[in-house]
């Protein structure tokens, strides 16, 4: 009935709270996670997908659904590749967000369930390079053979945790209903978080917009920009979600240290960057995934990034993806090449320019064996939307900083 740390599973908290949500009153909800004020507008909501994009999406999606997704969150201890679980998670946020069907909402959680009660603190599990075990996913796969606990395993899993919290909060009923659900999310995501805190530096940059970035305990050097990246995606969400600056601060000075470090071409109309700061070579376009979706987020947020350098993006992306061939890494080079498909992942962009989704749609339509595919069609889907800023909800009881 418990899981190993006591706490109830994420599905018996919402099967004991919907036995009586319904028949509350919004007084009557509890004190810490009240009725959602009436300014607090819903993001998501009912809607069916209804262009010619959107069907074939769903379409695809349900192909890629059958094909890939196996059972929730399914890990051995020291995986190397919690990666993959973190891309299943992310196509039913984006589902879930673009639709509102409760289906994807229920997938998500049980992923939530299933790689929660993995994490290594959990199982018992040691980091041998920082001598203690950590509440995130310890794996043997990039540390020739010693566990170690990356932070952007731990950014990659957490982000739609949190943001799937930030999502039902803003919605009255769901609010209420799902009360111990969000209480809980907020609460697992803070305790990852703030374990890489002693990893965080400030600087180089300081003043007005001063900078901040991850270093790593084993490669005993910063980390590649889309590692850090992945956990800025996270603190976005915790700051929309609890209202707390704290996980905006943060968030701001990561996001500056990665605008600061773009190179602008083309007449400044068009970004490319590299892997690492000490690296000079083009960033795959993989890995690059998380830096665009950490920008987009932290555009909708009004962190750092504004309209025109989602533009710049754009342009990156149009630049990789050229009717003579879809390039592998971000200057557009090597076509033909196996990391193409993880241009899904940039689908974010389609809010800023439409034609993004029609690239994407025709491309992805080749690509339904990857997993990679699953969340670009959920992102497809998910995009038929308008693009909306967010505001953060008000301050809650969640744990911030330490």
């Amino acid at each position: 009935m418990f899981n190993a740390n006591g706490s109830l599973p994420f599905t018996m908290l919402l099967g004991l709270w919907t036995a009586t949500a319904w028949a509350q009153t919004p007084e009557a909800a509890p004190a810490d996670r009240a009725a959602a004020p009436a300014d607090r507008a819903p993001i998501i909501a009912a809607t069916a997908p209804r262009d010619a994009i959107s069907l074939k999406a769903l379409e695809m999606f349900n192909v890629c659904q059958q094909r890939e997704d196996g059972p929730p969150g399914s890990l051995s201890p020291y995986d190397s590749d919690p990666w993959f679980v973190s891309y299943h998670m992310m196509a039913y946020l984006a589902m879930f967000e673009g639709t509102g069907e409760r289906q994807y909402l229920d997938r998500l959680l049980e992923h939530v369930e299933h790689i929660m009660a993995q994490r290594g603190d959990r199982l018992g599990l040691v980091d041998e390079i920082r001598g203690r075990t950590m509440p995130a996913w310890i794996t043997t796969g990039y540390s020739e053979g010693r566990p170690y606990a990356w932070l952007v395993h731990a950014g990659m899993i957490t982000y739609p945790m949190a943001r799937c919290a930030y999502l039902l909060e803003r919605d009255p009923q769901l609010a209420r209903q799902y009360a111990p659900v969000i209480q809980r999310l907020l609460t697992d995501v803070a305790e990852t978080l703030h374990a890489f805190d002693e990893d965080w530096r400030d600087g180089p940059g300081q003043g007005p917009n001063s900078e901040g970035y991850y270093y790593c305990p084993y490669l005993q050097r910063d980390l590649p920009f889309n590692m850090q990246n992945a956990m800025g995606r996270t603190m976005v969400a915790m700051y929309l979600a609890t209202g707390d600056d704290w996980y905006r601060t943060r968030a701001h000075k990561l996001a500056y240290y990665f605008h600061e470090r773009l190179h602008r071409l083309d007449g400044d109309t068009r970004f490319c960057w590299s892997y690492w700061v000490r690296n000079p070579s083009p960033e795959d376009v993989s890995h690059a995934a998380i830096n665009v979706d950490f920008a987009f987020v932290c555009r909708r947020a009004g962190i750092v990034f504004d309209k025109g350098d989602i533009g710049r993006f754009v342009a990156a992306f149009k630049h990789v993806a050229k009717p003579e061939g879809f390039g592998d890494f971000v200057d557009g080079s090597r076509t033909g090449g196996s990391l193409s498909v993880q241009l899904g992942r940039w689908g974010h962009l389609a809010y800023h320019d439409p034609s993004v989704r029609a690239v994407l749609s025709d491309y992805l339509e080749q690509t339904k064996g990857a997993t990679a595919t699953l969340i670009g069609c959920a992102y497809l889907v998910e995009t038929q939307r308008p693009f909306h800023k967010e505001q953060p909800v008000a301050a809650t009881t969640a744990p911030a900083q330490p």
